[in-house]
Formats: C-alpha cells, sequence, structure tokens
C-alpha cells in the first residue's frame, strides 16, 4: 500500500512566495506608517461602510460649478434633458483627490445638483458608466481605481453597481465570473447587455493590460466573457469604443506599454477593429482608415444619426532618445459608424473666408525674339519680361474657438448637443486638471458656446520633472487614464 500524501503540504516555492509577500506587506506598512497613510483596502472598506449607513438620500443645488476633474464618466439622462457625472479625481502635483460624488447637470438652466444616496460606491476615476430607461432609469458603473492621497498605492476595482434614477438608491451588484480587476477599459450598452474590453491593472509590482471582452445581461444579471473569431486588438487601455446598433461594436486607438529587453516604451495605437456578432457568434474584423494615434480622447454617439464624436487626446513624441513630450490635441472628428469613415468637423465660424491679395506675375513681352550664332556661341536678343500686378484669392482660415487641446476629458452627446468637460491639459511636465464646459450643436455646427469658463490655472506644487519627483506619470489613466 503506498504512502499517503499529505494533501496539506506547502511547497518550497509557495513558502518562499509567502514570505516575500510577508516582508513586502509588512515594508508598505512601515512606509505608510511614515507617510501618515492607512493601508488602501482598509480605506476603500472604511468608506463603503459609512456609505451603507447612509438612511435616505439626499439632494442640493451647488452654488459654483463642479470641481476640476478628469477621468470621471459623463453619461446622459436615459429620460430627462440632462446629463449625469460620478467620480473623477483631481491632482495638484503632491496630492491627488478621487471623488465619488453623483452630480446631475441641466443644459437647459445650466445648473448642477449633487445627489447623495444610501450605498453609495466608493470613490473612483478611470471607470466606465452607461444608463438605460429600463426601471424609470438605471445607471450602470464598473472597476476603475482608487488612488491615494501621496500616490503610494492604487486599488482597482472589479465591482458593478446600479444606481436607481427614480428611487436615488445605489445597488452593488454580486455575480460572478466578470472581468478582473481594471481601470481604463471601456463599456457600452449593446440592446439589453454591457460590453467591456480592454483597460490595465497596476499593483506597484507589474503592469498588466488587457483585450479580453465580456458581456453583462441586464435582465438575467449573469457575465459571459466573449471568445470571438479573427484577430481583434491588442492588450490596450484609453482606447475609443463605440457601439454599432444593437449587435456590434467599433474599438480604435489606445495606449499600452511594450517590454523591450529590460526596458519599457509607451505606445499609442491607431489601429480599428469592429466586433460583429451573427446569432451566437462573435467576430472581430480589423478595419483601415484609422485617424491620428492619440489616447486619452473622449468620446460620444449620437443615436440618431449612427455617428461616433471624438474629441482631443494626446500622443507621446520623442524629442530625443531620452525626451519624450506629448503632444495634446483638440481636434473634433465624426465616424460614420456604418461606413467606418473619420472626417473633421469644421463649424462655419472656423471656415475659410476668401481674402484678394495683391501678387506680382513676370510677364514675357511678345517682341520678337533675335538669334544670333557663329557656331560656338548663341545670343538671344530682346524678349524682355515685364512685372506686372494681379489680384488673387486665397482661403484664410478663422481662428479655432472652443475647448483647448487636453486629454481624457468628459464628452457626451444628449439630444443632439454634444458636451465637453475638463480634462487634463499637459505643459511641460505639469499636468492641469480642467474644469471648463463647452457645447456645440451639432446639427448647425455653428460655435462652440461656453457653459462654464476655465479659472486662471492654479499653481503646480509638484516637481518640473519625473526625476525629481521620483515617480512615473501615466499617459493615458494618470489616465484616462483612462483613463477616458
Amino acid at each position: 500500500m503506498g504512502k499517503k500524501k499529505n494533501k496539506n503540504k506547502i511547497s518550497g516555492a509557495v513558502k518562499t512566495a509567502a514570505k516575500t509577500e510577508k516582508k513586502l506587506a509588512s515594508k508598505l506598512k512601515k512606509e505608510l506608517a511614515d507617510l501618515g497613510e492607512e493601508d488602501i483596502s482598509k480605506v476603500i472598506a472604511e468608506i463603503e461602510r459609512e456609505e451603507a449607513k447612509r438612511a435616505a438620500a439626499s439632494e442640493k443645488t451647488l452654488t459654483a460649478p463642479p470641481s476640476p476633474r478628469a477621468y470621471a464618466s459623463l453619461t446622459p439622462h436615459p429620460t430627462n434633458n440632462e446629463l449625469i457625472m460620478f467620480g473623477g479625481e483631481y491632482h495638484n502635483g503632491q496630492q491627488t483627490e478621487v471623488y465619488n460624488d453623483l452630480l446631475i447637470f441641466n443644459p437647459v438652466n445650466n445648473s448642477c445638483r449633487q445627489v447623495k444616496a444610501p450605498g453609495a460606491p466608493p470613490p473612483r476615476s478611470a471607470h466606465q458608466a452607461v444608463a438605460t430607461p429600463a426601471n424609470k432609469g438605471e445607471l450602470w458603473v464598473f472597476g476603475g481605481e482608487f488612488t491615494s492621497p501621496t500616490e503610494t498605492q492604487f486599488y482597482h476595482y472589479k465591482d458593478l453597481w446600479c444606481f436607481l434614477l427614480s428611487e436615488k438608491k445605489w445597488e452593488k451588484v454580486v455575480s460572478p465570473n466578470g472581468p478582473s480587476p481594471r481601470s481604463g477599459h471601456r463599456m457600452v450598452l449593446l440592446g439589453r447587455k454591457l460590453c467591456i474590453f480592454g483597460g490595465y491593472s497596476d499593483d506597484g509590482r507589474e503592469c498588466r493590460y488587457f483585450d479580453d471582452i465580456y458581456t453583462f445581461c441586464l435582465d438575467t444579471r449573469q457575465w459571459a466573457k466573449l471568445a470571438p473569431n479573427g484577430r481583434g486588438p491588442c492588450p490596450r487601455s484609453a482606447c475609443v469604443m463605440l457601439p454599432v446598433g444593437n449587435d456590434g461594436l467599433i474599438v480604435y486607438g489606445g495606449f499600452s506599454r511594450v517590454r523591450e529587453g529590460r526596458t519599457e516604451r509607451t505606445y499609442t495605437h491607431t489601429d480599428m477593429f469592429k466586433l460583429s456578432c451573427k446569432g451566437s457568434s462573435w467576430s472581430w474584423r480589423s478595419l483601415s482608415g484609422g485617424t491620428s494615434a492619440r489616447a486619452g480622447q473622449a468620446a460620444a454617439v449620437n443615436i440618431h444619426t449612427n455617428r461616433g464624436y471624438v474629441f482631443g487626446g494626446v500622443c507621446d513624441v520623442e524629442e530625443t532618445e531620452e525626451d519624450i513630450r506629448g503632444d495634446m490635441s483638440d481636434e473634433l472628428q465624426v465616424i460614420d459608424l456604418e461606413t467606418c469613415r473619420w472626417h473633421p468637423v469644421i463649424l462655419k465660424t472656423e471656415q475659410a473666408i476668401p481674402v484678394p491679395v495683391q501678387e506680382k506675375m513676370e510677364e514675357s513681352s511678345e517682341e520678337a525674339v533675335t538669334v544670333v550664332t557663329d557656331e560656338v556661341f548663341t545670343m538671344k536678343l530682346g524678349g524682355a519680361t515685364n512685372q506686372v500686378e494681379s489680384t488673387v484669392t486665397v482661403a484664410a482660415p478663422k481662428p479655432k474657438s472652443g475647448p483647448s487641446p487636453r486629454m481624457s476629458a468628459m464628452m457626451v452627446v444628449q439630444r443632439s448637443t454634444l458636451f465637453v468637460y475638463g480634462g487634463v491639459l499637459e505643459k511641460d511636465e505639469k499636468q492641469f486638471y480642467l474644469g471648463d464646459m463647452y457645447s456645440l450643436d451639432l446639427h448647425k455646427l455653428n460655435e462652440w458656446k461656453t457653459i462654464i469658463e476655465q479659472p486662471k490655472l492654479p499653481d503646480w506644487l509638484g516637481s518640473d520633472s519625473e526625476d525629481e519627483s521620483g515617480s512615473e506619470s501615466e499617459t493615458e489613466d494618470s489616465e484616462d487614464s483612462e483613463e477616458e
């Protein structure tokens, strides 16, 4: 009879890993004590307990505009002419503040009210949210990240929440087999299913980017991981994802880090893919005709015209072998979701106007030309040229208006009006979080209207260089991120 195996025996490798984790945890605990910070998981658990104690919902109208932020979610209200903003973050160079406030903006009278409801999610940024008119209006929120004030700890969520707009009540939806913790992902509504793609997770020791795709059925409340046919997008975050009807979507661009030997470099993607469903079979298809390579672009879709809009974003430009500059954009582009073709959006106030310009031109006279030759040299006599002035018309472009260049802004289309709020402006090694807001009538395309003016940029309290600060900033999610 053979010797029985000890099922409780732990291998040497597992013991070593456990000891390493224990040492790391002890080291982190000491570092946090020196900084005056608690373990981030304990902080989040305590916030969730406190939010659960709230007995009833309260609502108040804000007397000042919302605070500057990026990596929040801005969602069109499914039944009212309103916009719903949730979460986001603000960083001043020294500390980061992450929000879990729920704000409802009325574009008719430019008022904003704050709703505090029982059982709200913990603060987060670089998450995703969509709304559906079911049950008198629901707001669904998935994932995101929480950053400690000193940016020494990062926590990525994998939780799913539902806010009942009519009842002003939050519900944490628990269902197995969902996506792993992440931020900088993208989520759209296809029929009665939430569809989630990509994102990234960073625990301080390893940074992972994802290319998996999940659906969550709002009727059965069950997760399903898709295994589409064909070659799809590589792992990335901060991409653009737009729904195409109830059975398809488009993924464009995004951001990831690529390891080359012992070094890592950032990579901004320019490819575009379409995911389609026929019956129960999903398949990827590569598309051509992508626009410029940028990450952290704001995206919105107008379901009535079947068009998607993309604004801003950032692309890393290598000025030298060691220096990388973030090239930020203020371009507004539109994509036809049927033909998958991009076009720049040119407003009527920005269209070129004809301007008369005086131009000098040389004109040859019609005098006879005499040729003299002695079989060695040849000369032409006569035919002098004269200078004449003529008036030509050239197109002079008008200066652009509206939002300044930025990344990870919040953008949404509500009743054929496009709204842009906040985002991040990079200047040298500084990142300024914005709080301005603009609207654009997509029918008229006359001009941007300023809803909230950007105040003077605040003082940057951090170092002017990454080397001095000892930390490296994520291009897309710290993100859009974000991680938007």
